[in-house]
C-alpha cells in the first residue's frame, strides 16, 4: 500500500514549466527586431499634417455634393418625363 515517492518524477512537471519560460524568454529577447529609430538613428519624417488645409478641402467637397444634390432635386421637383420603347412580353399564370 505504501509506495515509495520518487522525488524525481515530482518535480518533472515544474522543470519542464520552468524550462519552457527560460527558452520562450531567451527566444523573445534574442529575435526580437530592432526598432526602426534605432538602427537608422534618426526619427523618421512623417508627412507634415495640415488641419486646416484638411478643413478647406472638406468644406469644398461638401460644397461640391450639395450643388449636385440641388440640381437632382430641382430636376425631381420639375418632373421627369419617361417614354417606354420596348416591353418584355408579360406572361400571367393562372392559378
Amino acid at each position: 500500500m505504501n509506495q515509495p515517492i520518487n522525488r524525481a518524477n515530482s518535480f518533472k512537471p515544474a522543470a519542464l514549466v520552468l524550462a519552457g519560460v527560460a527558452s520562450g524568454t531567451l527566444f523573445g529577447m534574442t529575435y526580437r527586431p530592432a526598432p526602426a529609430m534605432a538602427e537608422s538613428g534618426t526619427m523618421p519624417s512623417p508627412d507634415v499634417f495640415n488641419a486646416g488645409e484638411q478643413r478647406k478641402q472638406i468644406r469644398e467637397a461638401v460644397n461640391a455634393v450639395n450643388d449636385r444634390l440641388a440640381k437632382i432635386e430641382a430636376a425631381l421637383n420639375t418632373g421627369i418625363k419617361v417614354k417606354v420603347t420596348e416591353m418584355p412580353a408579360v406572361t400571367v399564370k393562372e392559378k
